[in-house]
Parts: structure tokens; C-alpha cells; sequence
């Protein structure tokens, strides 16, 4: 039987986790088929404006996917979910590593440089979509296994109550 920190610390973790899944798939649903449409500047405008101020309304959402779902480990890292949730956990660094390396200095940046020629802002758009596929199933692998985590648990109170 799990402790009340356990599964608040758990409950935190798919909470934060599913956010951040939610947000990607929004963005690849939603956001990039837009993009794609629209010309290299407007692309430009669009990520030094709007998507600038969203990008940053969502770093603490990152921030505690990865606090939440590493305290997670630690207190269940001697049961027997304890590899489920450190599967979760690089799962998620794959995907922050990607939001923290990848786009926080390189390609955020340079699709809000005013030095980026107009004709290269929609290359740079196809990258950026590239990448954002790869931390997008790497997210949804993270939630997939808490969810995993939480069916195996679930399983077992059952059978410890019988």
C-alpha cells in the first residue's frame, strides 16, 4: 500500500506530465498545421510575440513535471513500480532536455532573431516541427507508463484485498 506522500507525489507527477503532453499535442494539432501556412516573416512575429509569452508561462509547468515525477522516483524507487516510474522519468528528461538544450538556445531563438533571413524562418519552422514530434512522443511515453504505473498499483490493491 502506497503512503499519502507517494501518492500525492504520483498524483503530481501525472498531473504536470499529462499537462505538458496536452500542450504538445496542441501545438502539433493545432499550432504548427497554422504555421505552416503562414509566410517566413509572419512565422518570425509569431514566435517573438505570442509564442514567446506562452514558451514562458510553460517553463514552470516544466520545471515541476521533472521535480514532481524525480521525487516520484525516489520515493517509489524500492517498489516494485519503482522501474515503471525511472522509465517515466527518462521519458521526460528526453523530452525537457529537448525543451531546455534544443529549443530554449537554438531554435526558439532563432526564429525570434531579427537576423534570421525571412526565406530561412520557414526551414527553421520544419526543424523546430521535427524535434517537437520527437519530445511530443516522448512526453506521451512518460504519461503512457505513469498511467501504466497507476493500472499495475490498482492491480495490486485489488489482489491485497481479496
Amino acid at each position: 500500500m502506497d503512503t499519502l506522500s507517494q501518492r500525492i507525489s504520483f498524483g503530481l507527477s501525472a498531473i504536470f506530465s499529462t499537462t505538458v503532453a496536452a500542450v504538445f499535442l496542441f501545438i502539433a494539432v493545432g499550432l504548427v498545421p497554422y504555421w505552416q501556412e503562414l509566410s517566413g516573416q509572419d512565422v518570425k512575429d509569431w514566435f517573438a510575440g505570442p509564442f514567446n509569452r506562452f514558451s514562458l508561462m510553460m517553463v514552470p509547468v516544466h520545471f515541476l513535471s521533472i521535480l514532481t515525477l524525480g521525487l516520484t522516483f525516489v520515493l517509489h524507487r524500492k517498489t516494485d513500480r519503482g522501474r515503471l516510474v525511472l522509465l517515466a522519468l527518462v521519458a521526460l528528461l528526453v523530452c525537457q532536455g529537448f525543451n531546455f538544450t534544443l529549443y530554449g538556445t537554438v531554435l526558439n531563438p532563432a526564429l525570434q532573431s531579427p537576423d534570421l533571413p525571412v526565406d530561412a524562418a520557414l526551414a527553421t519552422l520544419d526543424r523546430w516541427d521535427f524535434f517537437h514530434t520527437i519530445r511530443t512522443f516522448a512526453v506521451l511515453l512518460c504519461v503512457a507508463v505513469l498511467f501504466a504505473a497507476t493500472l499495475r498499483r490498482k492491480t495490486q490493491d485489488r489482489a491485497f484485498s481479496t
